[in-house]
């Protein structure tokens, strides 16, 4: 097994790096990965925007990077401790309403979610349509690759070894409380026009704290009463 292989499983529970594809669900049916596809290149500067607010936001780890050898990006998200789909997909639905509201449905693909696609193809390959290859890049260069995505020649194995060495699963703790986060958000934000009402709620030092008031608060609705039950699941489960 050489070192991209190790990387390969210590991240993404796939030791083989040659594998066409990686699967985003474990035997358990539950997540292991979450996935961002943005189908253009040229919308780099969006795709930066989401990785500043995972950072900076969310506060969870700089996650994988890659061109995907077409035309454009992907950031895959490896989870220490796997979650309910249910969970993925709300977590999914929550960053691309926070940080991705510009850019297109047509352009934009979320995996897994619920009922679609569950494996997404392994990185470096090369692609048949535009014969250039998919990579893990270091996103401080980025923006290097906005008018075009992918590479000419195939990447050193040693090289991508070494920018997914660089990177840890976001671990359970962490991944509760950046739903939290997007949880309160969702919650504070405008009421639709179906009149989804969400009470003004103190502040709260634990995330736990916050999500119980939020499912337990007559006045908030009741959309935002199962999402907070959601995220809640994983304290319950795990004994916390």
């Amino acid at each position: 097994m050489n070192r991209l292989q190790r990387e390969f499983g210590r991240l993404f529970g796939a030791p083989d790096a040659s594998a066409e594809s990686i699967e985003l669900i474990d035997g358990d049916g539950r997540v292991t990965m979450l996935v961002v596809v943005i189908a253009r290149s040229r919308d780099w500067q969006a795709l930066a925007g989401l990785l500043d607010g995972l950072q900076e936001i969310l506060g969870l780890q700089r996650p994988v990077v890659a061109v995907d050898g077409k035309a454009g990006f992907q950031v895959w998200l490896p989870l220490a401790e796997p979650v309910a789909p249910d969970v993925a997909a709300s977590f999914l639905l929550a960053v691309r309403r926070q940080f991705l509201g510009d850019i297109a449905d047509a352009d934009l693909a979320l995996l897994p979610m619920l009922g679609g696609a569950t494996r997404v193809r392994r990185i470096p390959a090369l692609s048949a349509q535009s014969e250039r290859w998919s990579a893990f890049i270091d996103p401080t260069m980025g923006s290097m690759f906005a008018e075009g995505g992918g590479l000419d020649f195939e990447p050193n194995p040693d090289r991508q070894a070494e920018l997914l060495a660089s990177v840890s699963p976001v671990e359970a703790a962490d991944f509760v409380r950046a739903l939290a986060v997007l949880s309160a958000t969702d919650a504070t934000a405008p009421a639709s026009a179906e009149g989804s009402n969400v009470a003004a709620i103190g502040s709260y030092s634990e995330p736990r704290d916050f999500l119980l008031a939020v499912m337990n608060d007559p006045l908030a609705s009741v959309g935002h009463r199962i999402k907070a039950a959601k995220a809640l699941r994983p304290y319950f489960k795990s004994g916390k």
